[in-house]
């Protein structure tokens, strides 16, 4: 159901159901974490709709685990090199965090 295009040798290393947010925007899909990017998937009003949100690793400035509703240790926030806030609800975001920022020392 969610998809994506793979580029030529990227592997997908964490996935999992994910809410994304960004400029008052919430929707609901999946994450993927590749050897090179960040890639959201999800679907707009209805399944027809498909919402992509890609962030290259090297385009992370700061990456943090934060809670919602002030509360709940379920997010990641992502901040890019255009300052652009994006903040992804996961199950596991400790496991999360981890893997992206094992993904980001190997990459720089």
């Amino acid at each position: 159901m969610y998809s994506f295009p793979l580029e030529l040798d990227e592997v997908i290393i964490k996935k999992c159901l994910a809410s994304y947010t960004c400029n008052g925007d919430v929707l609901n899909g999946a994450l993927y974490l590749t050897d090179n990017r960040l890639v959201f998937v999800g679907y707009a009003l209805s399944i027809t709709n498909k919402y992509m949100e890609e962030v290259p690793l090297t385009h992370i400035k700061e990456l943090q685990a934060v809670k919602t509703f002030f509360v709940i240790p379920n997010a990641l926030q992502v901040v890019t090199i255009q300052d652009k806030v994006i903040k992804f609800v996961v199950k596991g975001r400790n496991e999360w965090l981890e893997a992206v920022n094992n993904q980001l020392r190997a990459v720089n």
